[in-house]
């Protein structure tokens, strides 16, 4: 009787037993708030050495000045601008624009664009960049490579002639602003923060608090800067596209944020031929009356750092507060001139 008692417990299949637990769920959520944490370490630290090159660029020994081509005294002037437009790319293009007004041989300048927009404010001071080239007689050429859209259009719509190449992107005329809240995440982590303004400026936190949801105020104020931005926009292209465009109402109906191929923008009067960048050499040489001379071609463009340079600025602030600093930089809607 034993035996056969025993022989059933053997016959029996083994039973597993699966214990659900809530500790899933709350790891999942560190591991989150630890990638959280690296993302930002990571954007201190390239905010850090983005900063850091913005700075040395300033010096004019960062630009880098190549020939192209070797011909007589008088020379054009090829100034790239190229990549997303920020704060070091109108750095950049101000200590461009000054080693070519100091330069008494070049008399025309072929701005090369490679860009789809960028920042609001950058892209506002390159296009006063370009305004001081022309206040100095010089010829501005404009030639675009893939892309010059949004902010890549702004800061060259007014120069004196525009040649797009036949796969070009351009146009999208417009503003955009994206912005990050993070109350459902902090309150998924148990983290509640609070915000605190004086009672005399009640609308402080109004489009200025990324810890919250935001509401159709918030919305409204940053539309309202969304709208400034736009205005200043279409005013520079209808003052710079004005000899081919004659009637303000269709550089309006242009101008709604879309992306042009550069057929559609020779047709629109956005751009004024189609060719290579050679070709737009070929312009400058004509408009600064060179085309019989020979000039020498000089090319200027930002002197690439390495790795290190990059990420090896240093800083006399400490981690805590450039965590603080770029919290608050989030805070700020970042209106952009940018092909999206």
């Amino acid at each position: 009787m034993e035996q056969s008692t025993n022989n059933n417990s053997a016959q029996r299949p083994a039973t597993i037993r699966v214990l659900a637990t809530s500790g899933g769920f709350r790891t999942f959520v560190a591991f989150l708030a630890a990638l959280l944490l690296f993302v930002v370490v990571f954007l201190i630290g390239v905010g850090t050495g983005v900063t850091g090159f913005a700075a040395a660029i300033e010096d004019q020994g960062a630009i880098n000045e190549t020939t192209m081509h070797s011909g007589n005294a008088s020379s054009i002037a090829v100034l790239d601008i190229t990549g997303g437009i920020n704060s070091a790319t109108s750095s950049y293009a101000t200590a461009a624009v000054n080693k070519i007004l100091d330069n008494s041989r070049i008399k025309a300048v072929v701005l090369r664009i490679d860009s789809p927009g960028g920042g609001v404010t950058a892209s506002d001071e390159i296009w006063n960049e370009v305004q001081r080239l022309k206040k100095a007689d010089l010829p501005v050429i404009a030639s675009y490579g893939g892309v010059a859209a949004s902010g890549g259009y702004y800061i060259s719509c007014c120069s004196d002639y525009i040649m797009a190449q036949e796969t070009t992107i351009t146009g999208s005329i417009g503003v955009i602003a994206s912005i990050l809240t993070f109350q459902d995440a902090l309150e998924k982590l148990g983290i509640k923060p609070i915000t605190l303004i004086a009672k005399d400026s009640p609308q402080k936190s109004v489009a200025n608090d990324i810890y919250r949801n935001w509401t159709v105020k918030d919305k409204q104020k940053v539309t309202g800067f969304l709208d400034a931005a736009y205005t200043v926009f279409l005013s520079r292209v209808t003052e710079g596209r004005s000899h081919v465009i004659k009637d303000p109402k269709t550089i309006e109906k242009i101008a709604n944020g879309s992306a042009y191929t550069s057929t559609e923008a020779l047709e629109n009067g956005l751009i004024d031929g189609v060719g290579y960048l050679s070709d737009a050499i070929t312009i400058a040489m004509e408009k600064s009356s060179l085309q019989n001379a020979d000039p020498t071609i000089l090319r200027f463009s930002p002197r690439q750092g390495g790795i290190g340079s990059l990420f090896g600025a240093t800083s006399a602030t400490t981690t805590t507060e450039q965590l603080k600093t770029l919290l608050q930089e989030l805070t700020s809607p970042d209106l952009l001139y940018l092909f999206n």
